[in-house]
């Protein structure tokens, strides 16, 4: 039976020490080794150069054990069913500090995630959370989700979005997505499981003709079927069928926490899924660059937040995590010139099954609203409109010191669904402070319906009673917008 081998390095010395257990454990050819390092410095080099890295072998790693027993197994050439994991600290860490409970809380502190390594060579990453403080680059928000995780015998957490690569055989680019989709909610949120590749596969196979392994990848449709089949309401949006608003749909979704799969395309036959999780933080430079986007009644100049000129952040198999480009340049950070000129051409939205108001008519439903009321007249406003939970909305209003009790208390007490859409009223000057003036809330679940619940704006809150709309003056100043969806 071989040992269990544990030892910490420095990041900067963290090739040879896998170097060496390729050659002792592994027994690789040169070849092998050369291209499987390659492989992982493209990580290593996203990474702070002043990391400390835990490193564990065997490790066994349940979702590369789903892949060798439903398929590696069963072929000629011998695969290792075992995997090297690599955990990640901030500070210097010694072995006797997993022994000693006066260092526990700074290695929870101080602990920034893992990365499988598979013997899939030499495509072997695997399974992988990282905190984004681990970055070289931290400038972003996005949504994630917190892993349990045993590093040395003790238990520690770590949050950031799941990501693996594809190991070219049992899993593309669209089982990934799928995968890491399902593993984010399913930790998330009590409604949904993660599940193992080969379960992904075996419900794909009941709408595929042909055999899924060795995997030629997914169709959008295919993709948008297992999330069905897995209990999400999908929608599929396509840049064809809504043109210039397409983009800011997306950015309406990421917003929402809510991470989609984006399928980008080009006209020399590139096809490819990703998924899109988050954005750079907003500048002061985009805000002010901000152009209007509509004028609506009352001489209201309007300007969307989903116009911003940022980067957004995309969790893609084929390179590290958290990946920033624009959205018009989704591959700009490939090198091969035969990724040139890609597009995102669909993506698909995996939204809780009760959620049937979309984001496009959540829009115009609270742009209706702060046109009916008249409340808001010869100014110029900027809005950002939004997906949260109700429960996550409350809790958020409850903890508002800047919103006047008035307010706070009126909101606190209105019945709403699971699900609402918010959209936020603010100006330029207050959205880079993070404070807003007012907002529209909607009934996430009601499609046919006028579902306003409410509104704050001017000094006023508005109650939806029965269709009949209730107006109380209250005094209303700036208060802090709501940040819970992307962390």
């Amino acid at each position: 039976m071989i040992s269990i081998y544990n030892n910490i390095v420095k990041l900067g010395d963290l090739s040879d020490e896998i170097k060496n257990i390729y050659e002792d454990r592994y027994e690789l050819k040169q070849f092998e080794i050369d291209n499987s390092l390659d492989v992982l410095k493209k990580t290593l080099d996203e990474l702070k150069d002043d990391l400390f890295v835990n490193v564990e072998h065997p490790y066994v790693d349940k979702i590369y054990r789903d892949s060798y027993y439903n398929y590696f197994a069963s072929k000629r050439d011998s695969f290792s069913r075992d995997t090297i994991r690599l955990s990640f600290f901030t500070t210097k860490i010694e072995d006797k500090d997993f022994r000693d409970n006066d260092k526990l809380n700074d290695l929870k502190d101080n602990y920034l995630g893992f990365i499988v390594l598979r013997p899939t060579f030499p495509q072997i990453i695997g399974r992988t959370v990282i905190r984004k403080d681990a970055l070289k680059r931290t400038n972003f928000i996005t949504s994630g989700v917190t892993y349990n995780s045993t590093v040395n015998g003790i238990k520690l957490d770590v949050f950031g979005f799941p990501h693996s690569s594809q190991d070219s055989e049992t899993i593309s680019c669209a089982e990934t997505t799928v995968w890491s989709l399902l593993e984010y909610f399913g930790f998330k949120y009590p409604e949904y499981k993660p599940l193992l590749p080969s379960i992904i596969n075996d419900v794909l196979g009941k709408y595929s003709t042909e055999r899924l392994i060795p995997s030629n990848g997914l169709t959008a449709g295919q993709i948008a079927y297992a999330l069905k089949e897995f209990g999400f309401g999908v929608k599929i949006y396509s840049r064809r069928s809504y043109s210039s608003e397409f983009e800011k749909i997306i950015r309406v979704y990421v917003e929402s926490g809510i991470p989609i799969v984006g399928v980008i395309q080009n006209s020399t036959g590139i096809g490819h899924a990703l998924n899109i999780i988050g954005r750079s933080n907003i500048t002061k430079r985009a805000v002010n660059n901000l152009k209007i986007a509509k004028t609506i009644d009352n001489n209201v100049n309007v300007y969307e937040f989903e116009e911003l000129d940022i980067d957004y952040c995309f969790v893609d198999d084929n390179y590290p995590p958290y990946q920033l480009t624009k959205l018009e340049k989704p591959s700009s950070y490939y090198s091969n010139p035969k990724w040139n000129g890609c597009s995102i051409t669909n993506i698909i939205v995996p939204l809780y099954s009760k959620i049937y108001l979309e984001a496009g008519e959540a829009k115009k439903i609270a742009f209706a609203v702060i046109e009916q009321f008249k409340l808001i007249s010869n100014k110029d406003i900027l809005v950002k409109t939004f997906l949260a939970s109700s429960r996550s909305f409350k809790n958020s209003i409850a903890l508002n010191e800047k919103l006047n009790d008035d307010a706070k208390e009126l909101l606190l007490a209105t019945s709403m669904p699971k699900f609402i859409w918010i959209m936020e009223i603010s100006d330029k000057n207050l959205i880079i402070n993070n404070l807003v003036s007012g907002m529209v809330i909607i009934d996430a679940t009601e499609p046919k319906r006028f579902g306003i619940i409410a509104a704050l704006m001017e000094n006023t809150y508005i109650a939806n009673d029965m269709a009949i709309f209730n107006k109380i003056s209250i005094p209303l100043h700036t208060f802090t917008a709501f940040n819970n969806n992307l962390n």
